[in-house]
């Protein structure tokens, strides 16, 4: 409990970081009497808009799990779902390790529906590809757009190429394993031990069976042939994946919305494709400061005023970041309870 209470008080202090970051940059700009005024100049009620969109936006992702669930033919509950998420989320940015710590509220729940912790993994393993390839197409445009205005810096295209290379490694190996199950047995075997190897160093004893590995291997060629041979049932998951893009999107929007500043579209969609690219490639949990300036940097220099910038990046992400950070802190505290609760009844 006191680990818990220590990791959300570590938070509030990297948002109160976050805001401390604006506020810096504008002062060092001279701006802050500006901010101001374009504070007081702002239209709130194009807030009611952004409260439902960030509605839809935990409903969504819920639902993107309830579709591919069902694709895998596990069926789970919506708004059960959509608490996992949540949990999920804030296990995430709680501890970051690019979106694996999240994995094991669902994985841990894979039990309940007497699904393996092998196939559970995969299908999580599998959700984070479907997000990532469909958010590389937003990157792209967003790349491109900087190119055709010439703002595209070496710091991007190295953060860029570290997403691509991720993801173009998955595809490779994904190609190569089903194109023969004994190489997937072979590459989890390499990887065993190469485990095995240094926690045998500390604890003198192997974390990895050749048995497990075999049906690791098993389990994740089958769901790989799975996937496959029945690829047109995907464009459920694959379409709620785009609206969570859409949805973000659709929050910066209407920010500037609010402070009556008609943005073009393409600086939208490349300011949001690249705030996205620093929260996943950052050395910052959830790319705390590194991902304000990044936005706020792309912004200005596409033309839009560095107070506008501030303010609406700190909102948006105060509304994406923070306001999901605390939802899931109770969504994680709920499913903690019900297991006490189980645990407490004998049941399992």
């Amino acid at each position: 409990m006191a680990s818990k209470k220590t990791a959300f008080i570590y938070k509030i202090l990297l948002l109160l970081a976050s805001v401390v970051f604006i506020i810096l940059i504008l002062r060092q700009l001279g701006t802050i009497n500006n901010t101001i005024e374009i504070f007081s100049q702002g239209s709130w009620y194009f807030l009611l808009p952004v409260i439902g969109i960030q509605l839809l936006a935990i409903i969504n992702k819920g639902a993107f799990y309830q579709t591919l669930y069902d694709y895998f033919r596990i069926k789970e509950n919506l708004w059960r779902l959509i608490k996992m998420s949540l949990a999920s989320n804030f296990i995430n940015l709680a501890a970051p390790t690019g979106g694996l710590s999240g994995m094991a509220i669902f994985i841990a729940e894979a039990k309940r529906h007497g699904v393996s912790k092998s196939r559970a993994t995969f299908i999580n393993f599998f959700a984070y590809f479907l997000h990532y390839s469909v958010f590389v197409l937003v990157l792209l445009f967003g790349l491109f757009y900087l190119v055709f205005n010439h703002q595209l810096y070496q710091y991007q295209i190295v953060t860029a190429s570290i997403l691509l290379g991720m993801i173009f490694l998955i595809v490779v190996l994904t190609v190569a394993v089903v194109e023969e199950a004994k190489r997937l047995n072979k590459l989890f075997s390499l990887i065993a031990q190469i485990i095995n190897f240094f926690t045998r160093l500390f604890r003198k004893k192997s974390v990895f069976s050749n048995e497990a590995v075999n049906i690791l291997s098993k389990e994740v060629h089958e769901s790989i042939c799975y996937i496959q041979d029945n690829w047109k049932g995907l464009w459920l998951p694959i379409f709620h994946v785009f609206l969570v893009e859409a949805i973000d999107i659709l929050t910066i929007y209407y920010l500037f919305l609010a402070f009556r500043y008609p943005i073009y579209p393409g600086i939208l969609i490349t300011a949001y494709a690249i705030g996205v690219l620093f929260t996943l490639v950052s050395i910052t949990p959830g790319g705390i400061g590194i991902v304000e300036a990044a936005m706020i940097f792309v912004l200005t220099n596409l033309g839009v005023p560095v107070e506008l910038s501030a303010i609406v990046v700190l909102a948006y992400r105060i509304i994406g970041y923070w306001i999901p950070f605390g939802l899931g802190f109770l969504s994680f505290k709920s499913l903690q309870e019900e297991k006490i609760l189980k645990l407490e009844n004998g049941s399992s």
